[in-house]
């Protein structure tokens, strides 16, 4: 057996196969083959050899036995424990030679295997500094949204649109002179400055009049849904109707315990939300901090990925799609429709995360193997507490995973 090592992580093994193996090979393929046909004058399976092969060809064995042959090479493959170790995937034959009796020939085994990982710096990770800042405006601001449930609408006493007021208008969109198909609709409700229209969309609005007619020029981005729309200067004309404003409930002691049992007025509801805040603002930067260093260290580290890691991953993510999609009754495409993709769209871009989680799983174990990570015994058991039916690969996973964040956290430097 010959091993040579091929690019995206796949190993090649050659075997050289004789006279003696291949007319071994034969004899079983025989009994396999003559066991499938009926021959004149003879039971089901019982015709000598030379009536079959004069009949058939003996070459009409060759393919079985090639079979036959293969086999036993992959069995004797994973005898050597060295090899199938790292053997990810399925094998792939390979015919190296053409298949003569009487002569020498070679067959080849082709596998991906678990890729060899070469880390760069995963140690003093520069990463930006944590903003644990909560001003008096994010606490305005999350608290006024606790009471938009309950806010109501009124016609603004002056009608010109400012930033967050509530306009009704319509509008007819054109490119190059000609409407296009969904750039019409009359009487639409739109709160400026929500990001809901194109770019610039919203921001021109900002100042109209009620009854005001106005033509609104905007480009439509590059990656806009609608292809033939895309990168396409358009021109809006919108007639204003009315503008309203929300109106929130005056925060009153009484009105403050509905939003917060555990609040008696505004200032302690403020309070409240801050610390609620603070409390996000930690785990978020933290998150953010985690996902910078580990993006470094993937992309400090060389890896050839085999195809089969990357597959593997794929599959189990479009999986959990099309899981979502028999929850709601729908078929896939229509779900991923509804999701504002093509089919094509989402092939591409999970196919590119497939290939970043399945780049992430192997450095990441390159990480643990080279500062010893792993969870013990002793801490698994701890973390699995009385629970008989703790799932304790799951437990060893998630605490490896909590290890391997907490010594890149505490080797990087913030900056």
């Amino acid at each position: 057996m010959v091993v040579e090592k091929l690019e995206h992580s796949r190993t090649k093994l050659t075997f050289d196969v004789t006279p003696e193996e291949f007319e071994k090979a034969l004899d079983k393929a025989f009994v396999e083959e003559n066991s499938k046909v009926s021959i004149h004058g003879f039971r089901k399976g019982k015709a000598p050899r030379s009536v079959f092969e004069k009949m058939y060809g003996v070459e009409s064995l060759y393919a079985t036995a090639i079979d036959i042959i293969l086999n036993d090479k992959i069995q004797e493959a994973v005898k050597d424990e060295n090899l199938v170790k790292d053997f990810i995937g399925q094998f792939e034959p390979l015919l190296e030679d053409k298949v003569e009796r009487n002569k020498n020939f070679k067959v080849s085994l082709v596998i991906d295997t678990y890729p060899e990982v070469k880390l760069g710096d995963y140690k003093g990770i520069e990463v930006a500094k944590k903003n644990l800042e909560v001003t008096d405006e994010d606490v305005e601001k999350a608290v006024k949204s606790m009471a938009l449930k309950d806010a109501t609408m009124e016609a603004k006493a002056e009608q010109v649109i400012a930033k967050n007021d509530f306009a009704t208008f319509d509008f007819v969109g054109t490119v190059d002179g000609v409407e296009f198909p969904g750039g019409k609709a009359d009487n639409y409700e739109l709160q400026i400055g929500s990001g809901q229209f194109i770019p610039g969309f919203e921001n021109q609005m900002i100042g109209m009049k009620a009854e005001e007619v106005k033509d609104i020029n905007v480009t439509f981005p590059e990656n806009y849904g609608e292809a033939s729309l895309a990168g396409k200067a358009a021109v809006f004309k919108v007639t204003v109707h009315e503008i309203k404003e929300q109106k929130l409930p005056e925060f009153t002691d009484e009105y403050v315990k509905t939003l917060n049992k555990d609040a008696n007025n505004y200032d302690e509801l403020k309070a409240l939300k801050r610390k609620e805040l603070e409390d996000a603002k930690v785990v978020s930067e933290k998150d953010r901090q985690t996902n910078e260093i580990i993006n470094k260290v993937i992309d400090n580290a060389t890896v050839d990925m085999p195809k089969t890691l990357v597959d593997s991953r794929y599959k189990a993510m479009k999986a959990q799609y099309e899981q979502q999609a028999k929850m709601y009754n729908i078929p896939f495409e229509t779900f991923i429709q509804i999701m504002g993709s093509t089919m094509e769209q989402f092939e591409d871009i999970t196919k590119k995360q497939a290939e970043r989680q399945a780049l992430f799983d192997v450095v990441a174990g390159a990480v643990v193997e080279a500062e010893k990570l792993v969870p013990t015994k002793e801490e698994i058991d701890a973390k699995a507490g009385d629970d008989k039916k703790a799932n304790r690969v799951q437990i060893m996973n998630e605490l490896t995973y909590q290890k391997l964040v907490d010594f890149l956290l505490a080797n990087a430097k913030e900056i």
